[in-house]
């Protein structure tokens, strides 16, 4: 009879946890309605155009560049192009745990994102998109999982996609990352990667 009731309670702090959590879920993603938008291919996308008064185009791709160069220098993040005339540069960077799930397993959730920007005289546009998660699933008796999704196949973009309080708390974080790099190379482009001291440092 003991044993009956240690499940019982186990099965309602259970089920109640899991409630907590997807109420979290919808808290979150609420809070975060109308900040991105598709794309054509359905991708999640940010656009944000820069002003940046008093730049040349050639000092503006500079300092984009330079924020590439230090950012997707090295792993498995990596610079894709770099056209100076063109005036784009593009990245491919990897948001490493953007959301670790507890349960009765452990899922850890990475994201992909592409984030271009191009440049002219006083102004540069940044295009970043989350291209696909990359999910590693560890717990019981055997050996982890791996599996590779794309964005648009997951929820919430996918209303219908499985586990939806950790993809739903994924995708939250990852959004909160790509703000982050947006304002990053917002601020390269506009203050240099350093300090103004010593980017006008006459060395």
């Amino acid at each position: 009879m003991r044993n009956l009731l240690f499940i019982f309670l186990a099965i309602l702090g259970t089920s109640t946890s899991i409630s907590a959590q997807n109420g979290q879920t919808r808290a979150m993603l609420k809070a975060i309605e109308g900040q991105w938008e598709l794309d054509d291919n359905g991708n999640v996308t940010y656009v944000r155009v820069v002003e940046a008064d008093g730049l040349s185009k050639e000092e503006i791709y500079s300092r984009t560049l330079n924020f590439f160069v230090y950012n997707y220098g090295s792993g498995k993040s990596v610079i894709q192009t770099k056209d100076p005339e063109l005036g784009r540069v593009v990245g491919k960077g990897l948001y490493d745990d953007v959301h670790i799930g507890v349960s009765l397993v452990t899922t850890y959730v990475d994201t992909w994102h592409i984030a271009r920007v191009d440049v002219k005289e006083g102004r540069a546009r940044i295009i970043l998109t989350l291209t696909e998660y990359e999910k590693k699933v560890t717990g019981g008796s055997t050996p982890p999982s791996y599996s590779t999704m794309k964005v648009e196949q997951e929820f919430p973009i996918n209303p219908k996609g499985y586990a939806k309080t950790v993809m739903g708390k994924a995708f939250a974080k990852s959004h909160e990352r790509a703000l982050a790099t947006l304002d990053k190379i917002e601020k390269t482009i506009k203050e240099g990667n350093t300090t103004e001291e010593l980017e006008n440092d006459d060395w």
